[in-house]
Order: structure tokens, then C-alpha cells, then sequence
């Protein structure tokens, strides 16, 4: 079973416990990073490496064709019925939350309703103008950098891939245990465009958009993994359809021999609790006798208060349930 774990404050100066306690790769949110933070993290996991004497895969999260907001001077806290102004801009400016999608701007309007941080946050637009709009927020909700921004209907197909993305790609090319999951993949193309930077480095799909769910098997064909990641697919598909995407993400691809993974708060209890919920032990059980051969541990190690014991109980019970 793959156990990949999330790296971040939380696992900062523990990679060689989280190695130990079972985990099989690890993975870096490059939406949440910049490029000397991941030569930071290469060192550490060299030097971890080199201890261990293994050297576990690395996947690169790029953000692929999602949007997200731009870059806060500091986490902003949004308060129900408050009114928030969102700029075409890539660093905050003022008190204003930046969104560097410019094509949003002249395609959103009134009584609109926005998605911030995979659903958390939902607002309402009440005013907009070439390159500013005004929203009314309908939750509370803590917003940091580069968390998601969604809109039904303005799901954009990748056309090429993002400098950005590129420059992570470049950045760590040369380092043999990298490889690359690319977000918000709906088609085989999307891989292709990727594929065409990565040599032969492993590329996943991380399918979190309903319409990949028309091309699952031409996407497989194309890719090493195929993740399932229920955050932002939740957002878009609604939560009460998120069963049955489980449901046909594993009948469609259950002869394609790939790595079948799952992420989105699967230990979401463990971010703060030295366990599990009774729910998440039943779930996971579930999706590993069902065909997932295997997770993504988000918060739970990046920013999680027991990173090292969310792998291990991972690791003890893939063993417990498969004797």
C-alpha cells in the first residue's frame, strides 16, 4: 500500500521518523511553496536518505489548470457578511485579496457565488468592474496564499502548462526520485503537454474535476498514478455525490494496473488528535478492500501535530487488514 505523506511545518526535521513509521513517498504542494523552499526541502531529504540508506519517490504537486488566489502579505481571517475586494493582481495590494487569473474579471458577475480553499469560504458578488469585484461572504473562513478559487463554469482546460508549474519542472529535473501530480487534470492532453518537459520522470493525475471522469481511461493510458482528490472535487460535484465518484473512479479503472490513490482528509481527525476517527478507520478500510491501492496524508503530516503517528497507523493497519 502507498502511504504518501505530505511535507510541511509540521513534518519539518521528522522525515527520517515519518520514513521509519511506514511512509513509501512523499509529496510537496509547490501551490504553497517556492523554489528555494523546495531546494530546502531536497537537502533535508537527502541528508535523510543518506541515513537511511533509501531514497523514497518525491512527488511535486503542480497546480496544473486550477486558479487560485495570489499571494496575502498574512493569513486574512473573513467574517460572515462582510464585504471582501478581489483585484487582477498577483501580490495583495492594500486589503484586497489578489486573484491572477485575469480572464475571471470580464466572465463573473453579479449574485455570482465564489469558492475560496476548496469550498470553505463561499461568497456572493454584489459588485464588479473591469478589473476588481466586490463579494459578500456567506461563511467564516481563514484565507492564506495561493488557496483555490473556483467559480462554476470557468473550468479552463490547461492550453500549456503554467511558467510557474515549468519552473518547478526545470528546477528539480536533474534530481533522479522526483516526479510530478499534475492538478485538476480532464484530459489525456493535459499529461501530454506536462510529459513534454518531464523526460521520463513518473507524471500522476490528480482527478478532482467531474469532467475527467468522462476521460478516466485515456488519462490512465498516459499516466504512472491516478489520484482521486476529493477536496476541490466536493466543491465542484457536491459533497453528496463524492461516494458515488469513489464508487466509479474504482469501476472504471479497476483493470488499469496503476496506482489507484486517494486524498482529501483521510485522517483529517489526526491533525490535531493523536488518532483517527471511528468513521475514518470504517472509511479507509473500505476504500483499501475496494480497490485504492493506497493514500495522500495532506494536513495530517504538513501541517498536522502527529505526522509520525498518522503514518504509522496508516502502515499498521494496511497490515492488520491484509492479513
Amino acid at each position: 500500500m502507498d502511504i504518501i505523506a505530505t511535507l510541511g511545518p509540521g513534518s519539518r526535521d521528522r522525515i527520517v521518523e515519518i520514513m521509519e513509521a511506514g511512509a513509501t513517498a512523499f509529496r510537496i504542494n509547490c501551490s504553497h511553496s517556492t523554489l528555494e523552499e523546495i531546494s530546502y526541502w531536497l537537502v533535508d531529504l537527502e541528508k535523510a536518505y543518506k541515513k537511511t540508506a533509501a531514497a523514497l519517490p518525491v512527488w511535486l504537486d503542480l497546480q496544473g489548470a486550477k486558479m487560485r488566489i495570489g499571494k496575502l502579505k498574512r493569513p486574512v481571517s473573513i467574517h460572515k457578511n462582510e464585504v471582501v475586494t478581489f483585484t487582477n493582481s498577483f501580490g495583495q495590494v492594500d486589503e484586497e485579496i489578489p486573484v491572477p487569473h485575469p480572464a475571471v474579471f470580464g466572465r463573473i458577475k453579479n449574485n455570482d457565488e465564489i469558492f475560496l480553499n476548496d469550498g470553505k469560504i463561499i461568497l456572493k458578488i454584489i459588485e464588479t468592474q473591469d478589473d476588481m469585484f466586490k463579494a459578500k461572504a456567506l461563511t467564516d473562513g481563514q484565507l492564506s496564499s495561493f488557496k483555490g478559487f473556483k467559480k462554476d463554469g470557468l473550468e479552463a482546460e490547461m492550453r500549456e502548462p503554467f511558467q510557474r508549474d515549468l519552473a518547478f519542472i526545470q528546477h528539480t529535473n536533474g534530481v533522479d526520485y522526483v516526479g510530478y501530480a499534475v492538478s485538476f487534470v480532464q484530459s489525456a492532453a493535459e499529461i501530454n503537454l506536462i510529459r513534454r518537459y518531464t523526460a521520463d520522470r513518473p507524471v500522476a493525475a490528480k482527478i478532482e474535476r467531474s469532467k475527467a471522469f468522462e476521460n478516466l481511461i485515456d488519462i490512465a493510458d498516459v499516466s504512472d498514478s491516478m489520484w482521486l482528490c476529493r477536496g476541490d472535487l466536493g466543491v465542484e460535484a457536491n459533497v453528496y455525490n463524492l461516494f458515488h465518484y469513489e464508487k466509479k473512479f474504482i469501476q472504471v479503472l479497476e483493470l488499469v494496473d496503476k496506482p489507484l490513490i486517494i486524498a482529501g482528509q483521510v485522517l483529517e481527525n489526526m491533525v490535531s488528535h493523536p488518532y483517527p476517527s471511528r468513521s475514518e478507520i470504517s472509511h479507509l478500510g473500505y476504500l483499501m478492500e475496494n480497490g485504492y491501492t493506497g493514500l495522500v496524508l495532506s494536513d495530517e503530516t504538513a501541517v498536522g501535530s502527529y505526522p509520525v503517528e498518522a503514518v504509522e497507523f496508516c502502515s499498521d493497519y494496511f497490515e492488520y487488514i491484509t492479513r
